[in-house]
């Protein structure tokens, strides 16, 4: 008897609209590259369901994406999901659907539990930001349900027990590493790199460089990103004088990003919530010292100062620039294999 191949969908709010575009959720970008390499034979389907803003399906490193053009419309959200469970049944009925991988407690993993539910599929639900501490009604569809939920650090599982009492594996992201430059001589002093948004605190991180440069007469400070906060942050900026001190670089592409990392001492991140924090992963791998506040994966140690106030972050600044003739190492903190094979197990791959 002929063995099929396996097939597996795996359903997201949105994606990348092309190979190109490097800035569109680059941790599940990475994650997928190595999925459809460690199942070179097996059928993999993703739908897409608000962006990109297109209808048109395309092939993204061998993975069909299939987007649903939600545009992120309230208007349009049943029709959408209507939209997404009959795309799922004509899959379906092509070729079985052995796994369901959602992303996010949101509209995916309801449509991916129903369409579980309906089949007897495989759930898997991989829970990525904020949807494990505001609590919404699409977790009461995985309340009993067999689905395996996966978040993404031991603070993202203590925070998920606490707001909805499921219960998660953990599995970290990893790095693509060939996607770094060598590593450089420091130009930049601290870098910042998030969304300026109200989450990811940069009302702190320029406190804390305000502190600085009484000391450090000649920081040269950078924050990579964009958001609702950018005109904000930068009037403080001003009205401290610290024009000439931190730079506010906007959104960059992955590689320019990787190349500010690698010339740059520390990533100062006063995020107040990470499920995980990618940039963590990136930061040490690009040879940089990192001070934080206890958030997503946060581990104290020799290049990790793990902060809870504003005035440790100071002091912990101050001890990383104390070690002046510190040798530039990479640092690894999960790989790829044990990423794959964590998830290959879940897929009964």
């Amino acid at each position: 008897m002929k063995k099929t191949r396996k097939h597996i969908v795996f359903l997201t709010p949105g994606f990348a609209a092309s190979e190109n575009d490097s800035t569109t959720i680059p941790a599940l970008q990475v994650f997928l590259k190595n999925i459809r390499k460690a199942l070179p034979h097996a059928k993999l389907t993703l739908l897409s369901f608000q962006f990109p803003f297109t209808e048109k399906s395309y092939d993204w490193h061998g993975i069909e994406i299939i987007p649903l053009n939600g545009q992120n419309k309230r208007l349009k959200k049943l029709w959408t999901w209507k939209k997404a469970a009959k795309t799922l049944q004509k899959l379906h009925a092509k070729q079985k659907i052995d796994t369901i991988h959602s992303f996010w407690i949101g509209e995916c993993a309801r449509i991916g539990q129903q369409f579980a539910d309906k089949y007897n599929s495989n759930h898997i639900v991989t829970v990525m930001g904020q949807d494990a501490v505001v609590k919404n009604t699409f977790a009461n569809y995985l309340m009993h349900s067999k689905a395996t939920i996966v978040t993404l650090s031991e603070n993202h599982k203590v925070a998920l027990k606490k707001t909805y009492g499921l219960n998660a594996t953990i599995i970290p992201w990893h790095l693509d590493v060939t996607e770094f430059p060598a590593l450089q001589e420091n130009t930049i002093d601290i870098l910042g790199v998030g969304s300026l948004n109200t989450i990811k605190n940069y009302e702190d991180f320029i406190d804390v460089i305000s502190s600085l440069t009484k000391t450090y007469k000649n920081l040269n400070v950078a924050i990579i990103g964009d958001g609702a906060l950018q005109k904000e942050l930068k009037t403080k900026i001003q009205n401290l004088q610290l024009e000439n001190t931190i730079s506010l670089l906007g959104k960059l592409p992955r590689t320019d990003v990787f190349q500010k990392m690698a010339t740059s001492k520390i990533l100062l991140h006063t995020s107040l919530y990470e499920s995980f924090g990618f940039v963590f992963l990136e930061a040490l791998y690009s040879g940089m010292h990192i001070v934080s506040y206890n958030v997503g994966l946060a581990k104290a140690s020799k290049h990790w100062s793990v902060c809870n106030q504003k005035a440790e972050l100071i002091e912990a600044c101050e001890i990383v620039f104390s070690r002046e003739n510190e040798q530039k190492e990479r640092i690894t903190l999960s790989t790829e294999t044990e990423t794959i094979n964590a998830y290959l197990s879940l897929y009964h791959a």
